[in-house]
């Protein structure tokens, strides 16, 4: 059940047990906020830059007295930020967490344990985020002549293929029509996707989101488990990575938790800059 915000009084500083919607006329400060971890807040900028703050998809709420967190909301995936080691309003934005139709809530590893003891039935799952400037990419010489550019009409066929892999699979399956009007609206909103096909079925693929002026996020980086160990992955984010620098973007994010994911990450020059954690409902 969805849960309307309470508005908190006008003024800089706000009672911490009060929340607010954020608007347009929010973004400024909003970007002021993140500024200082460009990567890990890469989700709030590129989709306030995509949808703004006044979508039915994206949403942004500050809680506490001097914006303690931000929580963001895209479709029913939440994520949230603080400039606080120990934010005060732990507690605030997990009861209002606990009102939504939330599929996952994600944020930096350190921050997310922290509110581990409000969802104690989730597990707090752990990956490294990697970073690559434009300067730094490493860009393999492997092709593929079945690399296809993606766009919103090949929704279905990427749902399809997440449905097969296993760490991706559960929500795929259980809101099949969500995720694909989430993959549409990703797409239209200028996300890069490029995808390998096999006897007319995608079998790999990796796409962009969080799309900003400066950067991306690398994300749903899959390969089904039948065409594995034939480097489909290596070459589909090499050209997904040429693709975003020869659009201009000046660096790209992704994480990964698996340790031969990460070995071809780092070959094309992506470097650890930090943990991430997920909780998934």
């Amino acid at each position: 059940m969805a849960v309307n915000p309470v508005e908190m009084g006008k003024g800089p500083s706000y009672s911490a047990h009060m929340y607010k919607k954020l608007s347009n006329q929010d973004i400024p400060a909003v970007f002021r906020y993140i500024a200082n971890e460009k990567e890990m807040n890469l989700f709030i900028e590129g989709d306030i830059e995509a949808y703004g703050l006044e979508s039915e998809h994206v949403e942004l709420y500050a809680f506490g007295d001097d914006w303690d967190c931000l929580l963001l909301r895209y479709f029913s995936n939440f994520m949230v930020t603080s400039n606080k080691e120990y934010p005060a309003s732990l507690q605030l934005v997990s009861e209002f967490l606990g009102q939504q139709p939330m599929q996952r809530l994600s944020a930096k590893e350190q921050l997310l344990q922290q509110f581990h003891p409000y969802f104690p039935n989730t597990k707090v799952q752990g990956t490294y985020l990697c970073r690559l400037d434009r300067s730094g990419f490493k860009q393999t010489g492997k092709t593929d002549s079945n690399v296809v550019k993606l766009d919103a009409s090949f929704a279905q066929e990427i749902v399809d293929l997440y449905k097969h892999i296993e760490e991706f699979a559960q929500p795929y399956l259980e809101h099949e029509a969500e995720k694909l009007s989430e993959i549409r609206n990703t797409y239209e909103k200028g996300c890069q996707g490029y995808g390998i096909f096999a006897d007319g079925t995608l079998v790999c693929t990796a796409s962009t989101t969080a799309n900003s002026s400066s950067g991306a996020m690398v994300i749903g980086v899959a390969t089904h488990p039948s065409y594995r160990k034939r480097g489909y992955a290596s070459v589909v984010v090499n050209q997904l990575c040429k693709a975003c620098f020869s659009d201009g973007l000046s660096f790209l994010c992704l994480f990964y938790d698996n340790p031969v994911a990460g070995a071809i990450y780092h070959r094309l020059g992506f470097e650890t800059i930090g943990r991430w954690g997920m909780m998934k409902f």
